[in-house]
Formats: C-alpha cells, structure tokens, sequence
C-alpha cells in the first residue's frame, strides 16, 4: 500500500496564482484542490477531508479569507490553516494566528517553500503523539529534515543520517547505554532543523562566507530547532543535545558559551561528528577539506572547541575510517542524482 498523500485546500481569486501553486504542490507530493472563492472553498470543506487550508486574505477587495478561517476552523479542526496576503499588517496577522491560522506568508508566494513549510507543518503536528516509539520519531525527524533544509539546499542530502551513524559509533565507543544512544541519534538527525526558520533562508546556499550579521542571525538555529522539536516527553534530552551542539569545550561557542561538562556528553559527541561531516561536505561557500587538514584541525582544537575525552577516540576512528567517511558526502549526493559543481 502506499501512504496516502497529504490533501491540500488552496484559495486564491488569482486563476495564474492558484494553478502554478497547484501544479508545484502536486509535484511535490500533495494532492490540491483549488478554489477561486470563499464561497466555493467552503463547500469544498463541507465535503472533504484536508490536511491543510492556504487561502488568501483579500477577494475582490474584502478581507474575506477570514471566513475562510472560520469555516475551517469550525468543519475541520485538525486542518493546518496558512493565510497568504499582498498586504501584511503584524495586527492582522497576529488577529488570524489567535483565530486559529498557524501562520502567514506574503505574496508572491514560492511553491517550493510553501511545500516545505506544509510539510513542515505536518510532520511537526505528527511529533506530538504521545504513543510514539524510537522507532517512529526516528521516521518522522527523518521526513522533517528531508523535506525542509534538504529540500531548500539540495546538497545538505544525506548530512543528518551521517551523522547520525558516526556519532552512534562514537556513542558505542564511549559505552553509552542505548536510550543514551537512541536520543543522540534523534539530535543527529535533527541538529540543524532551526535553520528552517530563520527570517533569511538565503545563507545556506549563498556564495562566500557569511557576513557578520549573518552568522549572528545563523546563530539562533540551535535554540530554534530544540524549540520546534515540540513537547513530546522522549524528545526532552533530544531537544537539550539539539540547543548545545554548537556549544565548545571551552566555553566559546554558541548560543549561550556553556563550557566543560556543563555540556551534556551527548552535546559534546554530535559537536565533534557534526563538524567533521561539514568539513567533509562541498557547500556554496567552502570546499571540501582533505582528511589530513580535518585531522590537523582537530588535533590543534583538542581541548579548546573539542572535549580530550571525546575528541580522541573519534581521532582514531578517523585514522581508520576516514577517508570512506570523506568520500560519503558526494556519494550521496549521487545518489539523489546531484553532482559537485567544479
């Protein structure tokens, strides 16, 4: 059997409008259903079941999506409501999210990253389950990332589950017992998840280095992503490894300079694997660094960003697994039938 696809209402009185948002949502997975008015949207309510309600605000003039809003909210309560509009007010906005739309997102609207915040939306609701086994929240984090950071910046395939794998070697290595284990892996998988809502998407594939109020925006990714995690009780460590994984050992990382073991040992695991993984990885802004520069990097780090304990054994791991382990980002990428720019 195959999973059935998530049903998706679109509103918008702007017949171009509504077919190419239409078109690329059904691309990506999503079955639509399109509607040119209030009226019709609300029929359409009444006689299907959806995932998610986007509609515009203003028809013909009148802000008539909020009945939209309200007929949604009214026939199907468990629908994730998205308000696009030309004309943003923050009192407005904030007058739709308290009547129950999740959020809203200005015109012109991008199909793609309306997809991903769609999908986003889901899976997070998903997370909330409070039957959920590793088994399960490892799928769902899994779908999250993939269809968010990879979905916006392509060639970051792959960089979750690797270092997912990596940092249960090390764990293994370090005699972690496995519900340790189990909940570092779901932060490996997830680490980087908070870079989907800054305000500027813009940074994961731009040219050169980031500026500085770039990288200072790029820093609130980590307490971000803990936050977006959800409430879920077997995510509560997670959620803490997600928040520290930038933190260094010597109290000079980021977000909120912790040092020493007042970073959880899982924290200090997904630092180590997640750096080496970028390293390994060719992005917008950097090249791939060989495995003797990532090895001397270490080496001169070892009790500064990187804690003796956990550094070392990942040392030797590299020693003897390092260069298949360089290799992996661009087989990947291959692999989802991508290629490294030169």
């Amino acid at each position: 059997m195959t999973e059935a696809r998530p049903c998706v209402l679109l509103v918008d009185d702007e017949p171009r409008t509504l077919e190419l948002l239409g078109a690329v949502l059904e691309h990506q997975g999503f079955q639509t259903s399109l509607a040119a008015t209030p009226q019709a949207a609300i029929e359409l309510l009444r006689t299907l079941r959806f995932d998610a309600v986007v509609t515009d605000v203003v028809f013909d003039g009148y802000a008539e999506g909020s009945l939209v809003l309200a007929a949604a909210r009214d026939l199907q309560p468990r629908a994730i409501i998205l308000l696009m509009t030309g004309y943003p007010k923050i009192e407005g906005a904030v007058s739709a999210i308290k009547a129950g739309a999740l959020d809203y997102i200005q015109k012109p609207v991008d199909g793609i990253m309306l997809g991903t915040f769609l999908e986003r939306a889901l899976k997070e609701r998903e997370i909330e389950r409070p039957n959920l086994v590793f088994k399960d929240l490892i799928e769902i984090l899994s779908a999250m990332v993939a269809n968010t950071i990879e979905r916006v910046d392509p060639y970051t395939a792959g960089h979750g589950s690797r270092t997912r794998k990596y940092c249960r070697f090390l764990a293994e290595k370090l005699g972690l017992e496995r519900e340790r284990t189990e909940h570092l892996e779901l932060a490996a998988i997830a680490h980087d998840y908070g870079k989907i809502y800054l305000d500027d998407l813009g940074f994961l594939t731009k040219k050169g280095p980031l500026t500085e109020a770039e990288f200072q925006a790029v820093q609130r990714h980590p307490q971000l992503g803990a936050k977006k995690l959800g409430h879920h009780s077997q995510l509560a460590e997670v959620r803490r490894f997600v928040a520290e994984h930038h933190e260094k050992w010597d109290g000079t990382g980021y977000p909120n300079r912790l040092a020493g073991d007042a970073i959880a040992l899982e924290s200090r695991i997904l630092c180590v694997v997640e750096v080496f993984d970028s390293l390994a990885t060719k992005r917008s802004y950097k090249d791939i660094w060989p495995l003797a520069k990532v090895q001397a990097y270490f080496t001169e780090q070892r009790g500064k960003a990187f804690d003796p304990l956990v550094l070392d054994p990942f040392l030797a791991m590299l020693e003897r697994d390092g260069e298949r382990w360089m290799r992996a980002p661009a087989e990947d990428l291959r692999a989802a039938g991508l290629a490294l720019e030169a």
